[in-house]
């Protein structure tokens, strides 16, 4: 399992095509990522995909130097339980 950050999205693509994502967009001047959308296929769901990919934005985050602002409502659980110091506006 490989998981991609690409433009504007952190991605799994499963064997069968399906394909698991993050996608957000970046506020250069604020460094700040905004998370719009979490989505793991329903075949796939309960095999902590979502919690993989969220990792993965959080080492793309650190990586940058990024806040994260979780307009989705599984990102912002998974920063509260594991990294609250990234939540964007919480200085």
């Amino acid at each position: 399992m490989e998981i991609r950050v690409e433009k504007g999205k952190i991605r799994l693509l499963f064997p069968d095509g399906e394909e698991a994502f993050i996608t957000f967009g970046v506020d250069e001047e604020r460094k700040v990522i905004v998370v719009s959308t979490t989505y793991v296929p329903e075949s796939q769901r309960g095999k902590g995909i979502a919690g993989k990919l969220s990792a993965k934005l959080v080492e793309y985050a650190d990586e940058n130097g990024y806040k994260i602002y979780p307009l989705c409502s599984y990102t912002q659980k998974y920063l509260e339980r594991k990294r609250p110091d990234l939540i964007a506006g919480r200085e």
